[in-house]
């Protein structure tokens, strides 16, 4: 059975660990390690980041909506915000990677099974996370 949860967060960045605390209490519930939770929130924060500073230009008025799907096996996190998006087909890494911003969907990708950027139906860019969900074997480690 899959439930969804639905945030509002206001495009303010003192907001940005909401989400993650929401998929940590709801993470606490599943079978999966900490570490799978952990990557996933961090993964999840770039996103909200990027929506509310690159998407919605941290406007006073806007917002973005965060829907995080849980399903026994999957959490599936969709991060919704009222900008153009970008070209997200042609997009490439900077060599640089050492430079101290623009790494979020390095690090996104390598903290996640799917990855995926598009519209919503209703016209919003959205940005789609995707980790499945494995038993806790890595809450051993420190």
């Amino acid at each position: 059975m899959e439930s969804r949860l639905t945030l509002h967060l206001p495009n303010q960045m003192d907001f940005l660990g909401v989400p993650d605390v929401v998929l940590m209490e709801v993470g606490g519930e599943l079978e999966c390690g900490r570490r799978c939770l952990e990557e996933l929130g961090t993964a999840v924060i770039e996103a909200c980041t990027n929506a509310m500073e690159h998407g919605n230009q941290l406007s006073d008025t806007g917002s973005i909506e965060v829907l995080i799907d849980v399903s026994p096996d999957t959490i599936r996190i969709t991060v919704l915000d009222n900008g153009r998006g970008f070209d997200h087909v042609n997009w490439e890494p900077s060599d640089e990677l050492m430079r101290p911003r623009g790494r979020g969907i390095l690090i996104m990708r390598e903290f996640t099974d799917e990855l995926e950027f598009g519209r919503h139906d209703d016209g919003r860019f959205q940005v789609t996370l995707t980790k499945k969900l494995v038993a806790g074997s890595d809450d051993e480690e420190s």
